[in-house]
């Protein structure tokens, strides 16, 4: 595939852009992030100014928090393509996400807008039982 694979455990404390930059990297094809509930914090200065390919990332919190991240992710361009439960974290789910521009390269076809931007998340937490 003559891709490069840059892989690491990022210390506390450097951002993803900030490692991004020391190794003169502008875009990323395919990030895999799971950080334990650090998504929410790490993952949008990355998209504000990095063009990102892929998303595979688990998120975690109640099915708001995960609608919360998912809108995030959603205004920079993505669409999800595949959600899996995480048996060892009920919490949790690990969705599979491509950018809008990465789109035609994989010959994707979009079917609809699968994130909604328009859903009181305070209505869930209800539905939640919280």
């Amino acid at each position: 595939m003559n891709g490069e694979l840059f892989a690491g455990r990022i210390p506390n404390e450097i951002t993803i852009p900030q490692m991004l930059e020391k190794f003169g990297r502008k875009e990323v094809e395919l990030l895999k992030i799971d950080i334990e509930g650090g998504e929410v914090i790490a993952l949008e200065p990355l998209l504000k100014d990095y063009f990102v390919c892929h998303i595979f990332i688990e998120i975690h919190g109640m099915p708001s928090d995960h609608l919360r991240m998912l809108q995030i992710i959603a205004k920079y361009g993505f669409r999800i393509f595949n959600v899996d439960e995480n048996l060892l974290c009920p919490m949790c789910c690990e969705y599979s996400m491509i950018n809008e521009l990465c789109m035609a390269q994989f010959g994707v076809v979009p079917l609809a807008i699968t994130i909604p931007q328009q859903i009181d998340v305070r209505r869930m937490d209800h539905l939640d039982g919280s």
